[in-house]
This record gives structure tokens, C-alpha cells and sequence, in this order.
């Protein structure tokens, strides 16, 4: 049974990190859609080390309150391992990476703000059909809205047809809707998110659609 001040910690790490995560979406597309240079400006810079720390802190402890905290540990790998600073750290070590990994780096810890937008949603939701429902939705939402960043990203500079993160956005809307864009990727980020974004469409939208369709039978029969 776990202890209620364990209990009362874990809630609350929980509810910070989330908070932290809508902090870090909206911080790193601010800076990512309106400077003209890949480089963070400091601020984020130091933004994104404070929230990777929470991100690391809440980790901790909710494996330590796990029953099998090393169970827990490597199930959950991943979560910590894109929350790891890796950007601030390389940056205090003097390394200058290239563009490209630079990039990677700087949008790595959004992977973890996703997790903390999908638990809101699940916080929101009133039943568990409506749960999981919200869920794809939520996840078809920010896997192409992530995915117009990075295309964004690595293609403005580059690529003359990506004019604005608008383009970008409009691209990654056709594409996760396999419906497909007339506008074709000029980087190795580009091409892959390309051939990834119209299958991992093929594979939630039929999910949601039968999700919607039980909630709409549901309904109809009370």
C-alpha cells in the first residue's frame, strides 16, 4: 500500500509535469515558427533544461512509488531518455553539433511534452470510451503538428516551397490523412517523415473510427 505523503507527492510531480510539458510545446514552436535561425534562443535554452529536469524528477519518483519500481524503470525507459537534457549538455561541454542533430536534439523533450498533453486529456474525460476516443484524437493532433515542426525544421532553409510553418502544417495535414501533398522533401528528415506520417495515418484513423462509431452506438441504444 503506498504511503499517503508518497502518494500526495506523485499527484503532484504528475500535475507539474504536465503543466511543464504545455510550457515546453508552446515555447519550442514559438521559437522554432517565428526566429529565422535553428539555434534556441537562451531563454528556451534554459526553459528546456527546467522542464527536463521536472520531467526527470517525476520519473524518479514514480518509479520509486511503483510496486515493482525496476519493473517500472524499464517499461518506462524511453520517457526518460527524451527527457534528458542532452542539448544543454553538450552545450556546456563546448561540442558544436551539426544542424541536423542539433534539431533532433532541440525537439527530442517534446516527445515527452506529448505524454503530458495525452494524460490531460485522459484527466479530462468524462468515461473511458470518451478517454480513449480524446486520446487518438489528441495523438493524431500532435503527431502532425510535431511532424509540421520538424518538416518545418529541417526544410525552410532549404526547401523554396516551404514558405511558412503554415505550408508545413498544411503538408503534414495531407499526408497523416494519406490524401498525400503536392510538395516534395529536399532533406533525409523530410523524405522520412514523408513515408511515416500517411502509415501511421492508415493505422489510427480506422481506430478512431471504430471508437466513434461504439460511442455513437452507445448513445443511440440508451
Amino acid at each position: 500500500m503506498k504511503n499517503p505523503t508518497t502518494s500526495s507527492l506523485v499527484r503532484w510531480l504528475d500535475g507539474v509535469a504536465i503543466l511543464a510539458s504545455l510550457l515546453l510545446l508552446l515555447s519550442l514552436s514559438l521559437d522554432i515558427i517565428t526566429r529565422r535561425s535553428y539555434l534556441l534562443s537562451p531563454g528556451v535554452a534554459e526553459l528546456q533544461l527546467i522542464v527536463c529536469m521536472i520531467f526527470m524528477m517525476d520519473f524518479i519518483v514514480q518509479a520509486m512509488a511503483a510496486r515493482n519500481p525496476t519493473r517500472y524503470f524499464w517499461r518506462n525507459i524511453i520517457l526518460l531518455l527524451v527527457s534528458i537534457p542532452y542539448l544543454n549538455m553538450l552545450t556546456w561541454g563546448g561540442v558544436e553539433l551539426p544542424k541536423g542533430l542539433y534539431i533532433f536534439l532541440k525537439c527530442l523533450p517534446m516527445v515527452r511534452g506529448c505524454v503530458g498533453v495525452y494524460k490531460l486529456v485522459g484527466l479530462v474525460a468524462r468515461s473511458r470510451v470518451s478517454t480513449i476516443m480524446w486520446s487518438y484524437i489528441a495523438l493524431i493532433i500532435l503527431l502532425t503538428y510535431l511532424s509540421a515542426l520538424l518538416f518545418y525544421s529541417y526544410e525552410e532553409v532549404v526547401n523554396g516551397a516551404v514558405k511558412n510553418f503554415g505550408t508545413a502544417l498544411w503538408w503534414a495535414g495531407l499526408n497523416v490523412t494519406t490524401v498525400g501533398a503536392p510538395l516534395f522533401a529536399t532533406t533525409p528528415i523530410g523524405k522520412i517523415l514523408t513515408v511515416l506520417l500517411p502509415g501511421l495515418g492508415m493505422v489510427l484513423f480506422p481506430l478512431l473510427t471504430v471508437y466513434v462509431t461504439h460511442l455513437v452506438q452507445r448513445t443511440a441504444g440508451r
